[in-house]
């Protein structure tokens, strides 16, 4: 972990813009580094990220816009190439625009069954299974959200539209069997296209987008999938975030965030990790982007409800060639679980999922942020997770 982390803080300056960026930068600017990480699911990471941030002739803040182009692969069999767009203050003010383009691919996917109560049998993974609890997937994937404030800036209204195409393989590397392959009994699915468009309210008062201090970031986002413009899937997901940031200190922060989202309708088993959001969509549960510490897509279901609880402590600040950087420290406890049909509010205190760890981020410059966690659990001890941002 230490090493991988210390090659990225010595990779970043020597390909970062010349200039010094001031706290609230101006102009444009360019960060280019090898994609080195570590994911305890994923394995080790490598490729090439390019962040390009434009701030405006005023400085905008988070910034105007970011285009953050990505080849990524894994040791574990994910092979990435995607586009991301954020734009907050490019198009005329008040209006907000996101989006993304991506090919992704995972040759050995995680899967152990839909429901908060699957068991895993370590047994059944030797000699020509040991892809059981796995699956291989190939998803082409676009959408775009526009925002538009009402009732003042804090409150936004969203709409999107996106589209993919998925192709599942139940067996990976075409070897052995495996649980997904036993439960449907065949190997190679058909593409699955989904056509899909959402509507939502976003409220956000926090007092910085990037490793806020105070203030709420929440959302209330409807998805249909139907069958339109060459549409198969039939669904409709419904996802309910709150974050809020809470100051102990003037360097002291709780941050929380709660989840709860539910599908309907017939949902391929490729959707039933997916989880929607206004900025940018995720996997739950259990992994980096979730319960940190607990096995990626360990748990499935049509129903997911999950918190993360993190006490952030702003430890120093010093400047890396001119960079003003901040060490935070954090500490964390996470807990969540599904129910493999629908949403039960009555049971959500009930049957959870827990795990607890602590974590570090280098926030350089006023956007770039170097972060690493690691999870611990009742099914792992150590789970190691180096990449770049906040969780939320």
């Amino acid at each position: 972990m230490r090493s991988s982390l210390l090659l990225v803080l010595l990779t970043l300056p020597l390909a970062a813009d010349a200039q010094s960026l001031p706290a609230r930068p101006t102009g444009t600017a360019i960060t280019g580094l090898p994609a080195l990480n570590f994911d305890a699911d994923e394995g080790v990471g490598y490729g090439a990220l390019l962040q390009y941030y434009d701030y405006g002739a005023d400085g905008a803040s988070p910034y105007r816009y970011t285009l953050q182009p990505t080849v990524f692969l894994t040791t574990k069999g994910r092979r990435d190439v995607s586009l991301f767009l954020d734009a907050p203050h490019l198009l005329p003010t008040g209006w907000r625009l996101n989006g993304s383009l991506a090919r992704e691919q995972q040759l050995a996917s995680p899967y152990y069954g839909i429901g908060n109560a699957t068991v895993v049998d370590d047994g059944a993974t030797t000699g020509a299974n040991k892809y059981f609890y796995r699956y291989a997937r190939r998803t082409l994937r676009g959408n775009a959200n526009l925002q538009r404030n009402i009732l003042g800036t804090s409150l936004r209204a969203l709409v999107g539209i996106g589209a993919s195409n998925v192709v599942v393989n139940t067996i990976p590397y075409d070897e052995g069997t495996t649980l997904l392959a036993s439960q449907l009994g065949r190997g190679a699915l058909p593409a699955a296209n989904a056509r899909y468009a959402r509507v939502g309210l976003v409220l956000d008062t926090r007092d910085r987008e990037i490793g806020p201090h105070r203030g709420t970031w929440a959302e209330l986002l409807v998805q249909r999938a139907g069958r339109v413009l060459g549409g198969q899937e039939v669904f409709t997901r419904t996802t309910a975030t709150v974050r809020q940031y809470s100051p102990i200190s003037d360097r002291l922060t709780l941050a929380q965030r709660l989840v709860v989202q539910n599908l309907a309708g017939t949902v391929p088993v490729q959707e039933l990790a997916a989880l929607q959001s206004s900025f940018r969509d995720d996997e739950a549960l259990g992994g980096a982007g979730s319960l940190r510490g607990i096995p990626k897509n360990r748990y499935l279901g049509k129903g997911i409800a999950f918190m993360n609880n993190e006490l952030r402590w702003s430890a120093t600040q010093f400047s890396l060639r001119g960079h003003p950087t901040r060490l935070v420290l954090s500490g964390f406890v996470d807990a969540g679980r599904v129910w493999a049909d629908q949403l039960r509010l009555d049971e959500a205190l009930s049957e959870l999922h827990v795990s607890y760890g602590g974590g570090a981020r280098f926030a350089i410059g006023p956007t770039f942020v170097l972060a690493a966690d690691v999870g611990h659990s009742s099914q792992s001890a150590a789970a190691v997770y180096i990449g770049l941002g906040y969780l939320f």
